[in-house]
């Protein structure tokens, strides 16, 4: 990069007020792209494909990249076009970056990879920001989507940084309904008829509550007994339930379930059951 001469004061002041000019342009564009974008965003929520809440997720994430995206490529402009009005010629630097790109590619194929894996994410609409995914041995809520990598939140708190590169399936729990089941281990001594009776019961009632009514996508069910073990047996529930309030029915329903055994004095083993998806 050649270093010009010194220059006249009236030339000094014509380049400041070109690149003033040069900022200012930088900021209106940036302007009329948070326009486009955020009318982009309006478009996708106000369009009928998937749940609302699906829509709200994937202009937010679309939203989030494209700002990224343009603040970079302005920011980039920008400063060329400044150093140029300085009298520096870019051309042996710009020539110089292309042979570091060429050696430095060899060494930045993952992040390439990062990038491709991103887009395809982002244009297959595999997961968006407020999703619940589990991918790459990690579960947890999308915090960032980038097209370099993504940001998860476990369940402690923990956030997890993820390349795009390192996501190869994808299990999304927010995505158009959830259907958790919940396993109720009883004691052996119990009668089983009665239990799914009484469970049967306390799942009308449990459907017909305002506080969950709302979120159910149509009845939950008594699945019947699952497994027989030493000393107990345990009863599978199931509720089909909208996008994003899998964790809060399960939690609502062992509550109730719970709650109505102890009334019935219908002994619940202990050991808590586990829980799961289908």
């Amino acid at each position: 990069m050649n270093v010009p001469a010194a220059l006249p004061t009236t030339d000094i002041v014509t380049i400041l007020i070109r690149i003033g000019l040069i900022i200012i342009s930088a900021f209106l564009f940036s302007r009329l792209a948070a326009i486009a974008i955020g009318r982009i965003e309006r478009a996708i929520r106000a369009g009928t494909q998937g749940f609302a809440i699906e829509r709200e997720k994937r202009a937010k994430t679309l939203g989030q990249i494209l700002r990224s995206v343009t603040w970079l490529v302005l920011v980039l402009v920008a400063s060329l076009m400044a150093i140029r009005e300085l009298g520096f010629d870019i051309t042996p630097g710009l020539a110089a970056a292309g042979g570091f790109g060429i050696a430095a590619g060899l060494g930045a194929q993952t992040l390439v990879r990062d990038w491709i894996a991103g887009v395809f994410i982002i244009l297959d609409n595999q997961f968006a920001v407020g999703d619940v995914v589990r991918t790459a041995g990690v579960s947890g809520k999308v915090q960032f989507l980038s097209l370099q990598h993504t940001e998860l939140r476990d369940g402690e708190g923990a956030l997890h940084f993820i390349p795009n590169s390192e996501i190869k399936v994808v299990t999304n729990l927010s995505r158009s309904w959830s259907q958790p089941t919940v396993r109720i281990p009883i004691d052996a001594v119990e009668d089983p008829k009665h239990v799914v009776a009484v469970l049967r019961e306390m799942l009308t009632r449990f459907a017909e509550d305002p506080a969950v009514k709302p979120h159910l996508e149509g009845e939950p069910k008594v699945l019947g007994i699952e497994d027989i073990y030493a000393g107990y047996f345990t009863v599978l529930l199931q509720v089909k339930t909208n996008p994003g309030q899998r964790l809060e029915m399960m939690r609502e329903l062992r509550m109730a379930a719970l709650h109505r055994l102890r009334q019935e004095g219908i002994s619940v083993r202990p050991s808590a059951g586990s829980a799961g998806t289908t």
